[in-house]
């Protein structure tokens, strides 16, 4: 991959940004796809493709490490893609939308019978107006007049319950609507979270931040973003398995989580970035108070002892490395991320367990 790094840095800086004859700066991408078809025995679809062509592009470093390491297992297959795109892009599951479809298909369809029922109710009532009518113009006998009412009151007895029984069809379509909107915005809401903590996932952050940066440059206040890593955590998978791991990181999370609010109210908010990365966005704090606020954050945690809940044994403390950056004027998500990222390698460099600033420049 570092290699493919250059040859884009040397192509996009020959180009200057023309195609020329060798087509887009980009195409080499497509060469590195197609083998991983054929190494995988993916079948060409786009949600592979989109996936594989995230990870070769190093677009998204930490789903690059997680697709490397299913690579390297011999388990990228359509069930470790599917999670990786619901983990990382937010995909609602297709089993799942398509009973939704479904079941508003059936639901339309249901209420659209009923209203060509009570189209055709109509007419026949209208033609039992219309008959009355024309008797009513004629001479009658008290007698016939008699039936003529009796007919009528039937015609429009009939109506009515027609009437009420499309109102009854049309309430119940109502509530069924409003459950299928209940569950599709559950569905989204699972589609934006990551399922192992509870917190945002790559999509529900990017929406998140995107959010917040706009309401940021709009106000003219402050944000800023911390990108926060956990310390030597393979070893914990490494030494206490997989799913100690899992509750390392479902603790760390809430820990984040919870400062998050606490610091800047229902504004700030913790997202899991992927694998054992976190983002904490804190809107309204400078880059001096943010970084006093996550390093008070890391210092606490790093004072709790983690103990396997069946038998009290020790798992130690758990740290985290951070880096921050502060919103500037014209800054994209991917801008503010990149910046704080690199303020966290930083940190990661320079021992672990600290907190450092982007550089300023």
């Amino acid at each position: 991959m570092q290699q493919t790094g250059q040859l884009v840095a040397e192509r996009a800086a020959g180009v200057e940004g023309d195609m020329g004859p060798l087509g887009h700066p980009r195409l080499h991408l497509f060469d590195e796809v197609r083998p991983l078809f054929a190494s995988t025995g993916l079948p060409p679809e786009p949600d592979n493709y989109e996936l594989l062509y995230l990870h070769v592009s190093g677009a998204d470093p930490t789903l690059s490490r997680e697709v490397e390491r299913a690579l390297a297992a011999g388990e990228l297959g359509p069930i470790q893609v599917q999670a990786l795109r619901k983990a990382h892009l937010g995909d609602i599951a297709a089993a799942e939308l398509q009973l939704l479809v479904e079941a508003a298909q059936g639901s339309a369809q249901a209420l659209a019978g009923r209203l060509r029922a009570g189209a055709d109710d109509l007419r026949a009532y209208d033609d039992a107006i219309s008959r009355g009518d024309a008797e009513l113009a004629a001479q009658r006998s008290a007698q016939e007049l008699a039936e003529l009412v009796q007919r009528l009151r039937r015609a429009n007895a009939l109506m009515m319950a027609s009437n009420r029984r499309l109102e009854a069809d049309i309430s119940s379509a109502s509530l069924e609507t409003a459950k299928l909107l209940d569950r599709l915005e559950a569905a989204e809401r699972s589609a934006r979270a990551d399922p192992l903590t509870g917190l945002l996932n790559r999509r529900g952050l990017d929406d998140a931040l995107q959010r917040a940066l706009k309401t940021a440059l709009a106000d003219g206040e402050p944000l800023t973003v911390a990108m926060v890593d956990i310390d030597h955590f393979k070893r914990v998978n490494d030494q206490w398995g997989h799913a100690i791991g899992d509750e390392v990181l479902r603790c760390v999370a809430t820990h984040l989580s919870t400062h998050a609010r606490r610091l800047a109210g229902e504004a700030g908010f913790a997202a899991r970035h992927g694998g054992e990365e976190f983002l904490v966005a804190l809107p309204g704090l400078g880059l001096r108070e943010a970084c006093a606020a996550i390093d008070n954050a890391r210092a606490v945690l790093a004072r709790q002892v983690l103990r396997r809940a069946d038998d009290g044994a020790s798992l130690g403390r758990v740290s985290f490395s951070a880096g921050v950056a502060l919103l500037r004027a014209g800054d994209t998500v991917e801008a503010i991320i990149d910046r704080a990222d690199s303020a966290l390698y930083a940190a990661k460099r320079a021992g672990r367990d600290r907190v450092l600033p982007e550089r300023r420049v």
